[in-house]
């Protein structure tokens, strides 16, 4: 295979996971009521295009965020 093709393919499996975890996100997490699951479906295959992008966001979201909360439970504990 050639590696164009490689980075296609990756480059899709983005797509692919970053529109379910938006929609898993929107519809079950954060509850959004507003519009039908089908157009939150819509939009997350919209978003996936910009997959890697996305993805690499939401890991440091949930790095930043979890030492954050590390840093609160460390402060509450040094504080009693």
């Amino acid at each position: 295979m050639s590696n164009d093709l490689i980075a296609l393919l990756f480059w899709f499996l983005g797509w692919l996971l970053l529109s379910i975890g938006y929609f898993i996100y929107k519809v079950y997490i954060d509850k959004d009521h507003k519009v039908t699951k089908k157009v939150h479906a819509w939009r997350a295959f919209w978003t996936g295009f910009w997959s890697w992008i996305g993805i690499f966001f939401v890991f440091a979201f949930l790095i930043v965020g979890g030492i954050a909360l590390f840093n609160d439970w460390v402060e509450q504990k040094l504080s009693k």
